[in-house]
């Protein structure tokens, strides 16, 4: 009863409004018409306010009858104000287009962040803006992955991987979002790229633990990307040529709203076949991906806008090594599509609802000097999901929506046996509830539930999320997040303990499996007393409950249970991290130190002992600047050092004897039980701005690995010998290349 009377009072609130006036409206770029998410509108004289959610809309309620003075503010932008006076009108809708900031430097800037900063409650939080990515020193071209990978508590296993670990998470914890949509390989071989062009990025967010309960089924993190939405003004392009890839952007107006597309297509395989590296013991792979992205949105009226989604992606490894000792031929790839309806029910209530389907297919063949193995996996998604945003009053931001996907996933395996077929197709239902609570200037708290189900194993389940803030003073803030997380699907790799998975495969549980869970506290201090610096020191703990191991020997079976694919165990993770960032002035950049623990146990492995898996880091250290020296020349360096990954060690070596042949083996000892040494890089680069025949754009010169440090990948073991070779197999040499920006 209780509960039908607070959905009564919800709603009679929605169509009985009271007499004080509201302020509602968007936000967005004046140059071109995008939505700007993260803004702050500030009624100074009553000290109210509202943040601009991800489409850039705002809402401030019961606002007395007077005249008031507004303030907009958003980091790199100006600040602009206006007089609203609600004795003349109650529903005050305001639209506001704010004009970039060229400069970063002043008082305007640092008030900006300072206001965003103090009504955050969010711990670990990551936001950046494509140019931010772009002002870090890489290989290629700037990168998602790699920008978020000098934050600390956020790593990949080496160079050549296929995921972010976030704070001793595996890759497939991490929740990763494209508009909205799920994408299930969110990156391209060797860690130059991601999925996600630079050229197509609007927003990043990045959550490294404590998310609120709108987000679910992962056990770690939520990284949510936003595209652009397409330039409502003027139509124009950019490209960009360098050793490596080669990208193609163009947006303009389109109706009553705005177009984007944006491809690129990476030629490794062209350079590596140019200088004659395919071939021989030492070969490297023949790699090359394309991929695109294209937007479209028509306002369809003041209140209601529709937006179409779309991203492909497709990867090509062929790699042989020696005289047809081993060979590998890879393909995976993403496909998204989304149709999004936003509307405005009332001045309070906003609402998103999207439809979207995401496919993943990854197919691989080894071929071991006549034994041949091939795998695929491919993920179907369907998903229907409603999110509504409710300003109730300015003390309380409710947020309701419900979320359910239709899976299908499918993975077989092939070799000289029988071959394994595994079809499964569950569904998953969720709905979430949270409320963001203004308790007064110092208290900020937001208290979340997630229900979560999934047919197949009928499990039902209840995540509780909680996030504070303690303003302590006008600089300086304290943080702390808790919640319970639940993961249904699961990607395990499928590859060797050396460090090397052709890909990993995604498989949900059944009525015989239990939910992977995580439960997280997280304590964090941050702090502006120094008008261009940030500092913030965060420290975590992490529990997890069920999480998959899978079960490395060759299948031969086609009657097999999903459930005996896998160990189950446990886990846990704890740290500390250290950042300091300077945004403002020539000289800018970071600095980042991890210090961390990550375990895993399983009862049928390492004889039920606790061990350190290979993502675990104990020290890891990044810093980065960038030095802009005048209008023309800018310079930036990247300096990476951490402690070198955990390996498995070999222990004795013995010969195993079968239908006449012996074959050697190696009898490994405790898991993980060795480690690599110390991994350090110093990355280089240079840019100079040019202005030609009315195209404006950038030369740039990298370079990777300044002092050609070969990091060690992993250790091969040679059983043919006696006793065993073991030799490092090592990472990238120095890599120089030049390309150029231009737009037209």
């Amino acid at each position: 009863m209780k509960l039908l009377f607070t959905f009564l009072f919800i709603f009679s609130a929605i169509l009985f409004p009271q007499q004080k006036a509201t302020l509602s409206g968007f936000i967005r770029d004046k140059g071109n018409g995008e939505s700007l998410p993260f803004a702050n509108v500030l009624i100074k004289d009553l000290k109210i306010g509202a943040a601009t959610n991800i489409e850039g809309y705002f809402a401030i309620p019961n606002i007395p009858a007077g005249k008031f003075q507004v303030q907009v503010s958003l980091l790199g932008y100006q600040t602009f104000s206006f007089t609203i006076n609600t004795e003349e009108k109650k529903n005050i809708i305001q639209n506001i287009f704010l004009v970039d900031q060229s400069v970063q430097v002043g008082e305007v800037v640092i008030s900006a962040e300072r206001e965003e900063e103090k009504h955050a409650t969010q711990t670990g939080r990551i936001v950046m803006q494509a140019k931010d990515v772009a002002s870090i020193p890489t290989i290629g071209e700037a990168d998602v992955f790699r920008a978020l990978q000098m934050m600390p508590g956020v790593k990949a296993v080496s160079e050549i991987s296929s995921g972010l670990n976030v704070r001793g998470g595996s890759s497939d914890q991490n929740l990763i979002l494209l508009d909205g949509t799920v994408v299930y390989n969110p990156s391209h071989l060797f860690g130059f790229f991601s999925t996600f062009n630079n050229d197509a990025i609007k927003d990043i967010d990045l959550m490294k633990g404590g998310f609120p309960a709108e987000y679910g089924g992962r056990l770690s993190s939520v990284l949510n990307v936003t595209n652009i939405d397409g330039d409502r003004v003027t139509t124009h392009g950019k490209a960009s040529l360098s050793l490596l890839s080669t990208r193609l952007t163009g947006e303009g107006p389109l109706g009553n709203g705005s177009w984007f597309l944006s491809g690129r297509r990476t030629y490794f395989d062209q350079v590596i076949k140019f200088v004659g590296l395919d071939t021989g013991d030492d070969a490297l792979p023949l790699y090359y991906f394309y991929d695109a992205n294209l937007k479209l949105n028509q306002n369809l009226s003041e209140n209601d806008k529709l937006s179409l989604v779309s991203y492909f992606g497709q990867d090509n490894l062929d790699w042989g090594l020696g005289d047809n000792e081993l060979s590998l031929n890879m393909r995976w790839g993403n496909r998204t599509n989304a149709l999004k309806w936003t509307h405005v029910f009332s001045q309070t209530l906003f609402s998103n609802f999207t439809a979207s389907y995401s496919f993943y297919k990854a197919k691989t063949l080894m071929d071991f000097g006549g034994f041949k193995l091939g795998q695929d996996n491919t993920v179907d998604d369907y998903s229907l999901r409603s999110d509504i945003d409710f300003f109730w009053t300015n003390e309380h931001l409710l947020k309701l929506g419900v979320w359910w996907s239709q899976y299908k996933v499918t993975y077989s395996e092939h070799g000289d046996g029988a071959p394994l077929v595994i079809e499964t197709r569950p569904s998953q239902f969720s709905l979430y509830a949270q409320d963001e609570w203004t308790i007064n200037e110092r208290w900020i708290t937001q208290f979340g539930l997630r229900f979560e189900y999934q047919d197949l194993s009928k499990s039902i389940q209840w995540g509780p999320r909680f996030n504070a803030r303690y303003n302590l003073d006008e600089y300086s803030q304290i943080k702390f997040a808790t919640g319970l997380y639940y993961q249904f699907l699961n990607a395990v790799s499928a590859g060797t303990e050396n460090g090397f998975s052709p890909f990993d495969i995604w498989i949900p549980i059944n009525n015989k499996m239990k939910p992977s869970r995580s439960i997280d506290f997280v304590l964090g201090y941050e702090t502006r007393f120094f008008e261009a610096l940030t500092i913030s020191a965060e420290t975590y703990y992490k529990k997890f409950y069920d999480v998959l191991q899978f079960k490395r020997e060759f299948l031969t079976t086609t009657e097999i249970e999903l459930d005996k694919l896998f160990y189950y165990g446990t886990g846990r993770s704890y740290g500390i991290e250290l950042f300091a960032q300077k945004k403002i002035g020539n000289l800018t950049g970071t600095a980042g130190y991890t210090l961390a623990w990550t375990y895993r146990t399983f009862p049928e492995l390492n004889n039920g002992m606790e061990f350190m898996p290979k993502y675990d880091r104990r020290h890891d250290i990044t810093v980065t600047g960038s030095y802009q020296l005048t209008d023309d020349w800018k310079f930036g360096m990247v300096f990476t050092f951490a402690t070198g990954q955990s390996y498995t060690r070999g222990s004795a070596r013995y010969d195993l004897i079968a239908h006449g042949s012996t074959f050697p083996i190696t009898l490994p000892g405790p898991l993980y039980n060795h480690r690599l040494s110390p991994y350090h890089r110093l990355d280089f680069s240079v840019t100079k701005h040019f202005t030609a025949l009315g195209v404006e754009g950038n030369w740039y010169v990298q370079i990777y690995n300044v002092y050609n440090r070969r990091n060690v990948w992993f250790k091969q073991f040679n059983n043919l010998k006696n006793p065993p070779q073991i030799t490092d197999v090592k990472l990238l040499p120095m890599i120089p290349t030049v390309g150029c920006d231009f737009s037209f």
